[in-house]
């Protein structure tokens, strides 16, 4: 029975193993690589004729340049936060005295590291699942 166990538990450990893999080999695509495999995939799956391979092929890259784009706007926007919040610490101490900076910075030790947002969309600072009222 243990050995029965083990062996479903590593089969679950390649499964998973295997399942990131390809999930990094496929992020790794160009934009526009990835419209054409997906318009491929659906051409196969909903069997689409060619006019509709061209219109869903134009419509995932058109998809696919605007994320870019966007993360690419996200990304500058976070980088221009960075330094804002930079000049503010320099100027906050500037402010204040060795003493009061160096109570501020336990004060920030004492809450611990912070977690970064995930790409998933999990924003809830490592509190884990909110309560319902």
């Amino acid at each position: 029975m243990k050995k029965w166990i083990l062996g479903v538990a590593v089969l679950i450990g390649m499964n998973f193993g295997l399942a990131a893999q390809q999930h990094r080999n496929f992020s790794h695509r160009g934009p526009a690589e990835h419209p054409q495999l997906m318009t491929q995939r659906m051409a196969e799956e909903l069997k689409l004729t060619d006019e509709q391979k061209k219109q869903v092929e134009q419509l995932k890259l058109e998809n696919a340049t605007h994320q870019e784009k966007l993360l690419k706007k996200r990304e500058t926007e976070l980088e221009a936060l960075k330094e804002f919040r930079k000049g503010q610490k320099q100027k906050m101490d500037a402010i204040l005295t060795e003493e009061q900076k160096q109570i501020l910075e336990k004060r920030k030790a004492a809450r611990g590291p912070r977690e970064k947002h995930t790409s998933s969309g999990d924003h809830s600072g490592g509190r884990g699942p909110r309560r319902a009222h």
